[in-house]
Formats: C-alpha cells, sequence, structure tokens
C-alpha cells in the first residue's frame, strides 16, 4: 500500500511540475513580440503602421516616421471622431463629400479567434419576433433546439410549446431540411438593431436562414456551391445591413452573405487559417481592411466597396522556435503540460514538446546523478528500476519528483 500511495504522489508531483515550471519560465524569459498595428490610408493609398514601445512610433510603409497629429490625418476613417474635435477632418476625400452619417454607417468591426470556433456550443436558443413594432427588442419566454424535429420549450415550465414546435418543423421540413442542425448561429441578444434569426447548417451540410414573423417561420433555403461546407459562421449587425454574417469554409476561404439577395462571395483572403489565425476585419466609406495574424506573421489584405483587393502588406517575425528562449527551454525540458490551449476555450491536458532533442542530455545527466544518488545510499537498484525509468523519460519533473518522495520501501 506505501508502494502504491508512493506511486500516485510521484505521478501528480510529475503532472504538477510539467505544468509550473515550463509556466515559470516563460514568465521569466519569455519575450513577447509587438505586433504592429497597420491600417490602410484612403488618402495616399498606403499602409501606415504603428508600433508600440517607448515611445510609441507611427510610420508608413517606406518608413518614413510621423507625429501622431499627422498619422491621424492619413486615416481620417478610423480616427474621424478626433479630427472633428481638432477641426482637421476634410471635406471630401477621393472627390466625394464627406458626411459624418455616411461614415458611420458604414463604420464595422468584426473580430475571431480560433478559440470562438473550439468552445463549447449553447444547445438552446431564443427565437426572436422580427416584426414585433415594438422599439426594441425583447426576450420571448420560450428557448428552441432543433433536433430530429424543432422544439420550443417554455422556461417557465419546462414544457414543450407543441402547437409552434409543430409549426416551425414543417416550415423547414418543406424547405428539405434534413435534421437534426449541426450548427445554428445568430445573435441571440436583445442588443442589436434588429433580428434576423439564424443561419442553420443541417445535417446535410445545406444553409437555411430561419426567422419568426409575427409569430409565423419564415424559411430560406440558401443554394450552395457544390462541396462547399462551412466549419464556423459569425453572424453581424453593421449599419450598412449589406450581409448577414461571415462564413469560413472547411477550405479556409472567407464568404459573406448578402442581405436579401443571400448572393456567396469570397473574399480574396488566402492567408487565414481558422485554427489557427486571429481575424480582424474593418469596414469603413471606402474600404475593408482585413487582418489575419498568425504567430510568426501578420498580413493585411485591403478589398474594396465591391470585395475586389486593392492591394496587401505583410510582415513577419521569428518563430517561437526560432528564438534563443525557446532553444534553452528545448534543452532543459521534454515539453510542457498545460490546461489551457491558445486557440481553444476548453479546459483539458495539453502537452507540447520542445522544438529540439536537446532535453536528451539533461536527461542522461539528471539519470546518472540520480544514479549516483542511489549507490551512495546503498540501495537496491532493482527496487528503484521505476524511478530511473521515469527519470529518463521526464527528466527535470520526474528527478525532482521520486527526490521529493523518495523510494525507501527498498531500502
Amino acid at each position: 500500500m506505501e508502494k502504491f500511495s508512493r506511486i500516485i504522489l510521484v505521478l501528480g508531483a510529475i503532472l504538477v511540475l510539467a505544468i509550473t515550471l515550463p509556466m515559470l519560465y516563460w514568465m521569466a524569459f519569455e519575450k513577447p513580440i509587438k505586433k504592429p498595428f497597420v491600417l490602410y490610408s484612403c488618402i495616399d493609398k498606403d499602409f501606415f503602421i504603428l508600433r508600440a514601445g517607448t515611445p510609441i512610433t507611427f510610420e508608413d510603409n517606406k518608413g518614413n516616421k510621423y507625429t501622431r497629429e499627422k498619422y491621424e490625418q492619413k486615416l481620417p476613417m478610423w480616427y474621424f471622431q478626433q479630427l472633428m474635435v481638432s477641426g482637421l477632418m476634410p471635406d471630401t476625400i477621393n472627390g466625394k463629400a464627406i458626411d459624418m452619417h455616411d461614415i458611420g454607417r458604414n463604420k464595422s468591426f468584426e473580430r475571431f479567434k480560433p478559440e470562438d470556433m473550439n468552445c463549447p456550443k449553447p444547445k438552446f436558443f431564443p427565437m426572436f419576433e422580427s416584426q414585433s413594432g415594438r422599439a426594441s427588442l425583447e426576450l420571448p419566454n420560450d428557448y428552441f433546439r432543433i433536433t430530429w424535429r424543432v422544439e420550443f420549450i417554455d422556461a417557465g415550465t419546462n414544457k414543450i410549446l407543441e402547437e409552434k414546435s409543430q409549426l416551425f418543423s414543417a416550415a423547414l421540413y418543406h424547405k428539405d431540411f434534413a435534421f437534426p442542425a449541426t450548427k445554428i448561429e445568430g445573435l441571440p441578444t436583445t442588443r442589436k438593431s434588429c433580428d434576423e434569426g439564424y443561419l442553420i447548417v443541417d445535417s446535410s451540410n445545406e444553409l437555411f436562414h430561419v426567422k419568426m414573423i409575427k409569430g409565423k417561420p419564415f424559411v430560406k433555403k440558401i443554394d450552395l456551391p457544390d462541396g462547399l461546407k462551412f466549419k464556423h459562421i459569425i453572424c453581424v449587425d453593421f449599419k450598412d445591413k449589406k450581409y448577414y454574417a461571415y462564413l469560413f469554409s472547411e477550405k479556409n476561404e472567407i464568404y459573406i452573405l448578402t442581405q436579401d439577395e443571400y448572393e456567396l462571395i469570397k473574399f480574396p483572403v488566402t492567408e487565414f487559417n481558422a485554427e489557427n489565425c486571429d481575424l480582424k476585419i474593418y469596414g469603413d466609406l471606402f474600404n475593408y481592411n482585413v487582418t489575419v495574424e498568425a504567430e510568426g506573421h501578420t498580413d493585411v489584405i485591403i478589398l474594396d466597396k465591391e470585395y475586389k483587393k486593392v492591394d496587401s502588406y505583410h510582415e513577419s517575425w521569428p518563430l517561437l522556435s526560432e528564438r534563443t528562449e525557446d532553444k534553452i527551454f528545448g534543452y532543459l525540458f521534454p515539453g510542457e503540460l498545460s490546461m489551457e490551449d491558445p486557440n481553444s476555450k476548453y479546459i483539458n491536458f495539453y502537452w507540447k514538446g520542445s522544438g529540439n532533442l536537446g532535453w536528451i542530455i539533461l536527461n542522461l545527466l539528471l539519470l546518472a546523478v540520480h544514479f549516483l544518488i542511489l549507490r551512495r545510499r546503498e540501495a537496491k537498484l532493482k527496487g528503484h528500476a521505476v524511478d530511473l525509468a521515469l527519470v529518463a523519460v521526464t527528466g527535470i519533473y520526474g528527478f525532482l519528483a521520486v527526490n521529493l518522495f523518495q523510494n525507501k520501501f527498498f531500502d
């Protein structure tokens, strides 16, 4: 029993050390990359970059430095409020008269991180009334799910609302919806200008738009090109009402779904991978600023209002595996264990091996040290075979664990 208890303690210690020691190492030695903030000037037709530091610097694509005030004047669509206060907002840009209402109506921003896709999903959703006649949206008293049919469940009594469930189920069935739903995406909040319902993917990977109008179901089946499947959908509520959502295909293509016409338009962006890239899309009166950020680079793609590519910017920096702190880490630790993953919101055990095999040298040295310790104690090596194996495999984690909870059972 004593032997078994010690094994549990040693394995637990290895687990804790594999989490805490790398975490302390990175806290002490990692040098975070200061990513550039890149925007496109509708005046100069060029990129302007803000770089964090002491001091903050403002420059253009050619390396010319600017004061903060001059930098903001180059980006009137982004800093229009400050320029209005300063009295520096131009009356016309590119021959177009500037109206503050037009700027506000065309201004949009959406951000995506991989963890937004790799996270727990709700099972029940509120179905708002899209034409209630009220000034603001109100939460309904029931919530729906889509399994073998649509089921509306009263939140107060937990009872299925049979009539409403049958009404919506029949509407989907007549549009050839293949139950159950695999994705239900929308904006389940009252903090939006209006309700446009949900975009729903059925079990045959067909896309549907579903909402409720005056208590009745509205269902639109959206025509998709053959083989097009979506891994993630982000519904939006922008003032210009040009499109319902951003949709990411399994091939990491970015689409928008236009309102009313239900046209799928693909962005000419090839640098994006939803599994490991951050995505930011800024829209203004003249352009869409699409920023893709990955571990070792950032790409900015500029689109015009017809979603055609205008210009692009690329900047890269050394990957963590190429930097000195990671190379040193590889000589100290065989890898690191974490309860979190930067690309997921799920809590789990995530193991990441070292970028090089330098840790084998330290493992062998620690194995020799532990062997000498046992010889000095005149311990029987046969009874310490498991400890020696743990040190050989887990290195510093195992060495500290077996010496913290020493094996005296066989001595």
